[in-house]
């Protein structure tokens, strides 16, 4: 099963297999996206990003046609509300809709919609805790169409913040430990926290990588093509004390914001595993840590999957590793 992460800057694609009991990675990379392909996550020119898929597909040599792709931003609602326990047995697929409407305040014709039980609460409660999502009809077509050039088929579309979280539950270890789980990305930040395997807190932070990018095309009056480039290359631009002050900015932005979803949460929290492009800003897991009190580590979602030192470069997953968090956690909801 192949996993396809279309972010606002990059395509990631991670293809697993599962024998044996064992998850094996048989492809990995990632393609760039230009500038305006994807707007506030939803593809604005499909032809790019349709032969970007297609191209980097082909690249790697996926051999399966059966994908599972990601969505987040403003086109995905989602909630976690109480719901009566005797509604799992009998009537839950009659009340989704009227949960569609009024607690995600859509129209039920204009999006695709579901729900799944998380049973964090105690087993004799009355109640119990269900995530109910939906996702425009027009956004996940977009996203579903732009697999076709490359010959996959997308069978499910699912949710960016909940691939993290079912990639973390596969190989999950302190299962009664309090998680959470964070992504930056380029346009945005998704957040979930985890109660042993179980999310309590799934949030999209309007807040990610390319806020960087913009500074920086601002600042030294450069393209975005330039300000990718040097994005993670600071001391050989020549210029470190003035770029230095954009990335103090945007580390102090991000946990500020983090921070303020943790406390909300109103749990103690064990872990913070950090994730995306831009997981790996030098001082943002520190500030992070220091910020919530909280250990901070950066993300392998490979640690517990078979890799071929042969095929695979170590150096190479080591870096995009932390990138890939969601393209695994949506191929490992395929497999």
């Amino acid at each position: 099963m192949v996993g396809i992460d279309i972010g606002s800057s990059s395509v990631k694609a991670v293809e697993l297999s599962y024998e044996g009991g064992n998850y094996r990675l048989e492809n990995m990379g990632e393609a760039m996206l230009p500038s305006g392909a994807i707007i506030r996550k939803s593809i604005s020119r499909d032809d790019i990003v349709s032969g970007v898929v297609s191209s980097l597909v082909s690249r790697l040599g996926v051999k399966t046609k059966k994908a599972v792709i990601g969505v987040s931003g403003e086109a995905v609602a989602l909630k976690i509300v109480n719901v009566p326990r005797i509604f799992l047995r009998e009537d839950m697929e009659k009340l989704v809709p009227d949960l569609v409407r009024t607690s995600l305040r859509r129209n039920v014709s204009g999006v695709n919609y579901s729900y799944t039980p998380l049973f964090r609460h105690n087993g004799k409660s009355e109640e119990t805790q269900v995530l109910i999502a939906a996702v425009s009809k027009k956004t996940a077509q977009e996203y579903k169409s732009s697999l076709f050039s490359a010959g996959l088929r997308a069978q499910i579309v699912d949710i960016d913040a909940m691939a993290l979280s079912n990639g973390y539950a596969v190989f999950c270890r302190g299962r009664g430990q309090r998680v959470a789980l964070v992504n930056i990305g380029a346009s945005g930040t998704n957040l979930s926290v985890l109660d042993g395997t179980v999310p309590f807190v799934l949030k999209d932070i309007p807040l990610g990588g390319q806020w960087i990018t913009l500074r920086l095309m601002e600042k030294f009056k450069i393209t975005y093509e330039e300000a990718e480039r040097i994005k993670f290359s600071i001391k050989g631009y020549g210029r470190y004390d003035e770029i230095e002050s954009v990335f103090a900015d945007f580390v102090a932005r991000a946990t500020d914001e983090i921070k303020t979803v943790l406390d909300e949460a109103e749990d103690v929290i064990d872990r913070i595993i950090l994730s995306g492009g831009s997981s790996r800003i030098a001082t943002l897991a520190d500030a992070l840590g220091e910020a919530t009190g909280v250990p901070v580590e950066i993300s392998n979602p490979f640690r517990n999957i078979t890799v071929s030192d042969s095929r695979f470069d170590p150096e190479y997953i080591e870096h995009l590793a932390p990138k890939m968090a969601v393209a695994v956690g949506l191929a490992l909801r395929g497999l």
